[in-house]
């Protein structure tokens, strides 16, 4: 009997495709997660591979890339072409995954999942209509719009591709965190914070001195800010235990530039900021750290409408996982992680003291951080869990 297929369509990229296509504006986390979904799916007996439109913000130049398939991590990925003049890197995107759409339509059972609402998905998702593919929405992040694009034409445009995806993704939708049940009239739906991998990692030595690490997108909606209030402040304060920490910053995004002023600047803790690096590169941080952050705010835009997938890493790659107390985290971490209650940069300062002037205490709310993770996303209980959610309703 043949495998059910699963395709993936999103704008998921590899670390070589990246780099070849000279592609700045894509999110690590969001390919990851989809990556270690496929894996999780294949291990459950699901076919799966991944429709990427492989593109970025158009740079103006005449570069232009043919479509191409590829294997990453034992998954395939069909990229799209991908040009950087604007409009036609746009045109590109829109059509141009349609025809493996129709080549795979003839399986018996097959399922496709669209990576958040996306205007670029549309002609894919009437095609996929049309075909009798079973259709999910993968809801990653929730709609948030400001005052001043509450009314007028770009707020009917958004309401006009809710509902269309409302309406054509009928089979169900998996969700970043439970609060995006409200921002979707899908049902039935599954929350689906990730996939860990097959490594098995050690919880990391009781130690002196505590790298932290805070890494992806570096701005003022990901507690960018308050990290940098925090540090200041300790260096303010000049106590002895501010000289054990070491932050590790890796990423991009607006907060960038401060942040290397502040490692430029004089005083404990040290800071090194590596920037955007490369998988393997940004691998090794990982293993050198012990604690992982995550600071979105308490209460800010991203609080209830996505889940900080980082702490799924963290948590697995056994380091102690310090986040705001937001969304799903605390569901899933439960005991395993120090929360931060409040955007105050003196309580932040006060746990990541607490985390240096007890180690071993740290060290064990890490493996019970791992341990919750490992009992929640293994792949083997992830991947059977999506797989059944995706077929086994039918008959």
């Amino acid at each position: 009997m043949k495998r059910p297929l699963v395709l993936v369509v999103c704008n998921t990229l590899d670390d070589v495709t990246r780099l070849e296509r000279s592609i700045v504006s894509d999110s690590p986390a969001a390919s990851r997660k989809v990556i270690m979904l496929c894996q999780a799916l294949r291990e459950a007996g699901a076919r799966p591979c991944i429709l990427s439109l492989g593109r970025g913000r158009a740079n103006g130049s005449f570069t232009y890339f043919s479509r191409k398939v590829k294997r990453v991590g034992g998954v395939p990925i069909v990229y799209a072409p991908f040009s950087h003049i604007r409009f036609l890197s746009q045109f590109l995107s829109l059509f141009f995954l349609i025809g493996t759409l129709f080549r795979l339509s003839s399986n018996e059972k097959k399922a496709v999942i669209f990576y958040n609402r996306m205007t670029a998905y549309l002609p894919m998702l009437f095609v996929a209509w049309m075909t009798r593919y079973m259709r999910f929405l993968d809801l990653e992040d929730g709609e948030v719009l400001g005052p001043e694009q509450t009314g007028g034409l770009r707020a009917l445009k958004e309401r006009a591709i809710r509902w269309l995806y409302d309406s054509l993704c009928s089979q169900g939708a998996l969700l970043a965190c439970s609060a995006l049940s409200g921002m979707t009239k899908i049902r039935p739906v599954l929350c689906y914070y990730g996939s860990t991998s097959a490594r098995i990692f050690s919880v990391r030595p009781v130690e002196v001195s505590q790298s932290v690490l805070m890494a992806g997108t570096l701005n003022a909606d990901t507690g960018t800010d308050l990290l940098i209030e925090a540090i200041r402040l300790m260096r303010q304060d000049g106590s002895e235990w501010a000289s054990k920490l070491h932050f590790e910053v890796t990423g991009k995004g607006e907060a960038l530039a401060a942040l290397q002023e502040l490692a430029g600047e004089k005083g404990m803790p040290q800071i090194t900021v590596h920037g955007r690096t490369t998988d393997a590169q940004y691998a090794e941080v990982l293993g050198r750290c012990s604690v992982g952050l995550a600071l979105k705010p308490v209460g800010g835009p991203l609080a209830d409408t996505t889940f900080p997938s980082k702490v799924i890493e963290f948590a697995e790659a056994g380091l102690l996982v310090l986040s705001t107390d937001i969304s799903d985290v605390r569901a899933v971490l439960g005991s395993g992680a120090v929360y931060l209650t409040q955007n105050d940069p003196k309580e932040l300062m006060i746990l990541l003291r607490d985390i240096v002037e007890s180690p071993e205490k740290s060290q064990a709310c890490a493996r019970q951080g791992q341990q919750a993770v490992l009992q929640r996303c293994a792949p083997q209980l992830a991947g059977p869990t999506v797989f059944d959610f995706l077929f086994g309703r039918q008959p």
